[in-house]
């Protein structure tokens, strides 16, 4: 295996991902899933690796859908993915036809699809989707559907109604069709944030309350030192000492896209062909990823995002995230709050409260048993610190 920092991993390649690859085939034998994850974490590969291994009489169909702008577009696409399925099927084959000699549109493959202009999208999905009850042969068809958060943001910013009607579409669509049709939503933007967004204007529905959140965690300890180990081997390093391996996989927060821009950066200097590498070499690379002005591993996106996500929020959120960032342990809620607000004392408690469990929902904090609070993943807190100038203070509220 060669590093691959960022890019698109060999099934083979993609490790230590059997157990939740196994919970997702196992969960949608019966329902929806809402994947969430941080960036980074490995997502993509997960889905990759399910598609890969799903039953024989099972279709599933991936598409990133971040980039479409209408619910229309959508539609076409949607129809688009279930035409090799359904092609053989003769009222299929000739209703989309039709459609496509009526109203005109886009042609993908063999197919012209309608562009709606005289048909409502809405019923043109449904008759598609319902086309697929005709086929005893598919047992389950299922979309994987990456970074539908951001068409729905996309939509939303022109035309709320519409982004509303298309998770109202959705829903609607896996209740009639429970027996066979399940849906996969993930992406990089939460989708609490976009539905928040749309509450804001009137959205009163919860559309995705069908579908079961399971999250992405990073390799486990075990898995991770493996993928260290491997790396090293197959690209003709040698560390110095045993633990080099567990040590960099825990030092990273175990996510194998750090994992691989470690072991890439080593390759880059000669001398970690020559002799074995230790720990302080190690430390090296890691401490140039998280603190280089040339951001490589992307983490100056942790900051960026927060413009999206918060909104007017935008400050007391910074303010909170620079509390918890410079508190050396864990704190309480309560004492983080107290250090966030005494920038902005006019904010309501009630108003921190749930800021601190969007952060939570978004992968910035990790809430402990005991209740306390910090940086989900060191990796960001370190940055974090850094890029925003702030000192460690120990536990307890600031002066």
């Amino acid at each position: 295996m060669k590093p691959n920092p960022g890019g698109i991993l060999q099934l083979d390649d993609i490790v230590g991902r059997e157990s939740v690859v196994a919970y997702l085939q196992s969960t949608l034998d019966q329902q929806s899933i809402l994947l969430v994850a941080e960036r980074r974490t490995g997502k993509t590969h997960v889905l990759e690796k399910f598609k890969a291994g799903a039953p024989a009489r099972w279709v599933v169909v991936k598409r990133d859908i971040g980039a479409m702008r209408s619910a229309s577009e959508f539609v076409q696409y949607v129809m688009a993915d279930l035409y090799p399925h359904l092609e053989a099927k003769t009222n299929f084959r000739n209703w989309l036809q039709s459609l496509g000699t009526q109203l005109g549109g886009t042609q993908i493959g063999p197919v012209k699809l309608p562009n709606f202009a005289a048909k409502q999208w809405k019923q043109v999905l449904g008759d598609a989707i319902a086309h697929l009850d005709d086929i005893q042969a598919i047992e389950r068809v299922v979309f994987l559907w990456d970074e539908l958060p951001w068409m729905l943001e996309i939509i939303a910013k022109t035309n709320p109604q519409e982004a509303m009607e298309l998770l109202d579409t959705l829903r609607a669509l896996r209740q009639q069709h429970a027996s066979k049709l399940r849906m996969v939503f993930t992406g990089s933007l939460g989708l609490h944030h976009i539905v928040r967004g749309l509450k804001e204007q009137g959205y009163n529905n919860t559309p995705v309350n069908d579908m079961l959140s399971i999250e992405v965690e990073p390799l486990t300890l075990p898995d991770a030192t493996g993928l260290v180990r491997r790396l090293f081997t197959d690209n003709r390093l040698s560390a110095a000492t045993p633990d080099l391996f567990e040590e960099t996989a825990k030092t990273v927060d175990c996510i194998p896209f750090y994992i691989h821009h470690v072991v890439s950066a080593l390759l880059k200097k000669p001398a970690s062909l020559s002799q074995p590498v230790d720990m302080p070499a190690v430390h090296a690379v890691i401490d140039h990823g998280i603190h280089s002005s040339d951001n490589p591993w992307d983490l100056q996106h942790y900051e960026e995002r927060t413009r999206d996500y918060y909104g007017k929020q935008r400050a007391e959120c910074l303010a909170l995230l620079d509390a918890v960032a410079s508190c050396a342990g864990t704190l309480s809620i309560a004492d983080a709050i107290k250090r966030a607000k005494a920038a902005y004392p006019l904010v309501e408690q009630q108003q921190w409260i749930e800021l601190s469990r969007l952060l939570a929902r978004d992968h910035y904090f990790q809430r402990h048993a005991n209740g306390e609070i910090g940086f989900k993943f060191t990796v960001v807190k370190r940055w974090w610190l850094w890029h925003r100038n702030l000192e460690l203070v120990s536990t307890g509220v600031a002066p």
